[in-house]
């Protein structure tokens, strides 16, 4: 049985189906685009499963949102960016599934490489499973938080947008899922944000980046503490996914 408060250098598909039913509060995930991403400069590495034929890619991303359905519970929110030239084959595969509400999009403070025009948002698709309870507060659905600047991974998302998007659709104590966790970002933020989390990765390297992120005593600096929530966890203690429900 796998625990609560951990990441796992695993395919997430066989992850996945080690977690029991209706037992994650909270999905936020940054899967692979399927766009060939070629890194800027070779600073980082390309992503892997991100270079498929559509029908390949349906093939392999169906049976991991089947049990992203299955192990999310009802009325609860799933937020998954994707590729602005992939939108329509996402949500050909994830209408499917859940309701999609809404297609917020992250605004950097600077712009990627471009022939025509050189991107500075990223967009995810909003959707619900049932009916959730609206937000005490609505929210906007642009989000404008700075870019990393140094990237140790092609698509790193920083942890501030991850703890503001965490703060506004879970609660103290939910269980957030990353199956594609990369350096970590969601996981360190629901450990700032006193959640619960679960994650997995196949790469081992990010893996290791990030277990030594979440390991650390202070995860974010004192002054951080009062932006979007972030309050310090008041509990360190492992529990098992079973004993959740």
């Amino acid at each position: 049985m796998l625990e609560i408060n951990q990441i796992y250098n695993m395919d997430c598909l066989d992850g996945l189906k080690q977690i029991p039913d209706n037992s994650v509060d909270f999905i936020l995930t940054d899967p692979p685009y399927n766009i060939n991403l070629n890194p800027q400069r070779g600073i980082t590495d390309k992503i892997q499963n991100d270079n498929f034929i559509d029908i390949e890619f349906i093939a392999w991303f169906v049976p991991i949102v089947k049990e992203l359905n299955r192990v999310l519970k009802d009325n609860s929110f799933i937020i998954m960016f994707c590729g602005w030239s992939t939108i329509p084959l996402f949500r050909n595969i994830l209408d499917n599934y859940w309701k999609l509400k809404s297609m917020p999009i992250w605004v950097k403070n600077n712009f990627g490489i471009g022939y025509y025009t050189r991107p500075k948002y990223e967009p995810c698709l909003l959707y619900f499973k049932g009916e959730p309870k609206p937000l005490d507060k609505a929210i906007s659905d642009v989000w404008e938080f700075d870019k990393i600047l140094n990237p140790k991974h092609s698509c790193e998302k920083p942890v501030k947008l991850m703890r503001f998007i965490i703060n506004s659709f879970s609660k103290e104590g939910d269980v957030v899922l990353d199956p594609f966790l990369g350096l970590g970002a969601v996981c360190i933020a629901s450990k700032q944000l006193r959640r619960q989390f679960i994650g997995f990765e196949i790469d081992s390297n990010y893996v290791e980046i990030a277990q030594k992120r979440l390991s650390q005593k202070v995860l974010f600096p004192l002054a951080e503490q009062q932006e979007g929530g972030a309050i310090p966890p008041k509990d360190k203690s492992l529990g098992i996914l079973a004993n959740f429900l």
